[in-house]
């Protein structure tokens, strides 16, 4: 037997590498709708996701002999003040080790200017691009504190002095004219949730400044190319838009090509959404999937986060998004014993805990360490 393609499959096999002749974007959408039909019962996917959160805070405890304040904040992304972590013997707060003096690698904070607002010093933290142990990007620790909305009056020893969460926001909006990286992907995030009605204030320069400028230089830049995916560009964004809009001013300028951008990945990520409920490994740039459960998990998580928090509150009943919990549920369950990639686990679960929170309301996750309550 001949092991030659015939002509009719060679052509089809040929039709299939060609980029051009992948499935329309507009047949991608018709079809996630077409498999979007079977809805979901309303309480039963709140336990699931309620379950998922609290197997996962209670399953995968950091240490303080072993993690690293990386690992800590993008935990408390996830849950906040209330993410537990072993240390010297027994389980803590991992938040309140580390604000009251406890010692990691990567948590370098140091006072920086004098900030007439609180009557203290600023609070600055050293950037280590690329590190899995510290902040890898400029106010990105900041930026998942306030995520996880833990106060601006949240009190933490710095230099032997005490300050708060607000010294450190402070810095951070007078430093956000002197980012060398030109990346203010966390800056948003942290500055519109933690100063939601500061439109103007005076930089380290001098210059008086708004977040416009800012808003318009993300809203250009190449989000598929940009870290995770773009995902945290696209969360900065949509912190951008709604700080815009909670201020009752229209969408001009660098906010309406923020809002150009938010739509346009929303869009991709539900038309190359996979077949199982999961966001492609590609993010917003193409389809794709992967056997790999640390990208599936930290694709999926990422785009989830961002889009239950971009998406109006009753898009999220939409059969696509439900189906998209209920596969990063799954997977998550069943890696609970695995030690996976901290990041994306951390996303994922944040991204949950956002989505529940957002349709179904708060939950309370788990009762505090004994030895935080002493």
């Amino acid at each position: 037997m001949s092991t030659q393609p015939q002509p009719a499959i060679f052509l089809l096999l040929f039709s299939v590498l060609l980029p051009g002749c992948l499935p329309a974007f507009e047949d991608r959408v018709e079809e996630r709708t077409a498999q979007e039909k079977i809805p979901v019962e309303k309480n039963i996917l709140q336990s699931t996701i309620d379950s998922t959160l609290s197997r996962n805070l209670e399953g995968r405890l950091l240490s303080a002999d072993r993690n690293a304040a990386w690992q800590v904040f993008h935990g408390a992304v996830a849950f906040g003040i209330d993410l537990p972590m072993a240390a010297k013997g027994d389980v803590v707060f991992a938040l309140e080790y580390l604000f009251q003096g406890g010692q990691l690698p990567g948590w370098t904070p140091f006072e920086g200017d004098a900030i007439e607002a609180t009557g203290r010093r600023g609070i600055r933290l050293t950037v280590e691009e690329g590190s899995f142990t510290g902040q890898g990007h400029v106010d990105q620790f900041l930026g998942y504190l306030s995520q996880a909305q833990v106060p601006m009056e949240t009190k933490l020893v710095v230099d032997g002095n005490e300050h708060t969460i607000e010294d450190w926001v402070r810095q951070a909006q007078r430093d956000v004219s002197n980012n060398p990286y030109r990346e203010y992907s966390w800056t948003l995030i942290a500055l519109t949730n933690y100063l939601p009605k500061e439109e103007k204030w005076v930089a380290t320069d001098g210059r008086t400044w708004t977040l416009e400028p800012f808003v318009s230089f993300e809203a250009k830049q190449d989000i598929p190319k940009s870290a995770c995916g773009g995902t945290h560009r696209l969360m900065g964004l949509a912190h951008a838009i709604n700080y815009r809009l909670k201020l009752g001013e229209p969408l001009t300028g660098g906010y309406e090509a923020a809002k150009l951008v938010v739509d346009d990945a929303i869009q991709k990520a539900r038309a190359y959404q996979n077949s199982d409920g999961s966001f492609s490994t590609r993010y917003t740039e193409r389809p794709g999937n992967s056997a790999d459960l640390n990208l599936c998990i930290g694709a999926t998580g990422h785009t989830l986060e961002f889009l239950a928090y971009a998406l109006p509150k009753e898009r999220l009943e939409e059969r696509w998004m439900e189906r998209a919990v209920t596969r990063l549920c799954a997977m998550l369950d069943s890696t609970i014993e695995l030690d996976l990639e901290c990041g994306g686990i951390y996303h994922a679960l944040a991204g949950l805990k956002l989505y529940r929170e957002r349709r179904f309301g708060p939950m309370v996750l788990t009762e505090p360490p004994s030895s935080a309550t002493e």
